[in-house]
C-alpha cells in the first residue's frame, strides 16, 4: 500500500518535472531571442576594427606630442 503511494507520487514528481523543464526551456527560448546576438565572424571583424582604430590613435597621439614638442621649442 505505502509502496503503491511511493511508486504514484514518484511518478507525478517525475511528470512536474518534466513540465517544469519543458516551461523553463521555453523561457529561455524567448529570452534567448531577445538578446542582440551577434555570430563569431561579426565579432572578430569588430574586435579587428577596434584595434586598428586603437594603433591609429596611438599613432595620432604621438603626431601631437612631436608637434606640440616643436612648438615649445
Amino acid at each position: 500500500m505505502a509502496r503503491d503511494k511511493l511508486q504514484e507520487l514518484l511518478s507525478e514528481l517525475q511528470q512536474q518535472g518534466a513540465v517544469i523543464s519543458s516551461d523553463l526551456r521555453d523561457a529561455l527560448e524567448v529570452a534567448m531571442g531577445k538578446l542582440p546576438l551577434v555570430s563569431q565572424r561579426e565579432f572578430d571583424i569588430q574586435t579587428a576594427k577596434l584595434a586598428r582604430a586603437e594603433e591609429k590613435l596611438a599613432q595620432l597621439e604621438e603626431q601631437i606630442r612631436a608637434l606640440e614638442s616643436r612648438l615649445g621649442d
